[in-house]
């Protein structure tokens, strides 16, 4: 396993990190014990989560605790609204104050070494949600806090907010990038490339689409597609989503290993991506995805794929289509 340092901080964090949003909805409570340990035991020290995931924080404490809790660094992300009935900000610091303390007790831990806002929040004024966050890492709560599913304008005016009022700035940014989801490459690769931002990728496999069980041959797959699935044909003429599966496939096979393994190290082949997202709905599926950590494609390949799926770069953001953010109080 390589590691390297996650942006600003003085986090070493393995270049795969260890995605539970299947815990325990997919894979049972037994199984993702199994996946826990198998994942240490490959050198990954970064699982991540978020209070969203159902009873994810939950299991994670349960099966961390005591002895592997400090051998990793533990993520968490903040975005729904378990106070007030509802009745406030995603990103409010009575939300955030409250939800901090839920995620704490379900992790079973008195810290998480990175905090993420999960969406923007178009209620409250970032003001509040950077001062909040400010008070946390003061406080001990978090050790570094980011976001996720931002614009590079949204994190911008973080970053410059922060700097003028001397608090903690956010460390990285949790994004969806693969193959076939290159948006970010118009402006947030160069701003994390500018700020040294830590970033960390998830869907590497396209929700599905380059696990290799999109047939060309086909037409579609014999199961009814999930919904990432539909949202990413829908994107893309079929026939040519099946040209480009099929040249993937062959590009794999050329260099010895699966597609799946081809598109996580095709991910892991940018210089600015920190840490790579894995998962999968049963422990089998995991073994190979540890092996692309050790494979380095040879850069005819990379510049192959980049050109092949090169107009995908200019196109909408799959996962964020609220582009407005949150509110600027103006008056603060």
């Amino acid at each position: 396993m390589q590691y390297n340092l996650f942006g600003n901080t003085g986090m070493e964090v393995s270049r795969l990190c260890l995605g539970a949003m299947t815990f325990p909805n997919t894979l049972e409570e037994k199984a993702s014990a199994a996946v826990i340990d198998e994942a240490l035991d490959k050198g990954i020290n970064m699982i991540d989560t978020a209070d969203s995931y159902k009873q994810s924080e939950e299991v994670l404490g349960r099966l961390l605790r005591p002895e592997k809790r400090e051998k990793v660094y533990l993520t968490s992300k903040v975005y729904r609204r378990f106070c007030r009935d509802g009745r406030v900000g995603a990103n409010s610091r009575v939300n955030i104050m409250h939800n901090i303390d839920l995620s704490l007790s379900k992790l079973q831990t008195d810290y998480l070494d990175l905090y993420l806002l999960h969406h923007p929040d178009v209620k409250t004024p970032v003001e509040e949600t950077v001062s909040t966050l400010d008070n946390l890492v003061k406080n001990g709560k978090i050790r570094y806090w980011g976001v996720s599913n931002h614009y590079s304008w949204q994190m911008a005016y973080m970053l410059g907010l922060a700097r003028d009022r001397g608090l903690e700035p956010m460390c990285g940014v949790q994004l969806c990038y693969s193959i076939l989801e290159r948006q970010m490459e118009q402006e947030i690769e160069p701003m994390v490339r500018k700020f040294n931002l830590g970033t960390m990728v998830y869907s590497p496999l396209a929700g599905g689409v380059l696990t290799g069980k999109y047939h060309p041959e086909q037409g579609r797959a014999k199961a009814e597609p999930k919904r990432d699935r539909q949202q990413f044909l829908r994107r893309l003429d079929e026939q040519r989503m099946a040209a480009i599966i099929q040249q993937l496939r062959e590009l794999a096979r050329k260099q010895d290993i699966t597609i799946e393994q081809l598109a996580i190290s095709w991910v892991l082949s940018k210089s600015w991506a920190s840490t790579v997202l894995i998962g999968a709905s049963k422990p089998e599926q995991m073994s190979s995805l540890y092996q692309t950590a050790d494979i380095e494609l040879p850069k005819e390949v990379i510049e192959e794929i980049d050109q092949l799926t090169q107009f995908r770069v200019h196109s909408a953001f799959l996962n964020q289509p609220m582009k407005e953010g949150w509110r600027v109080d103006v008056n603060r």
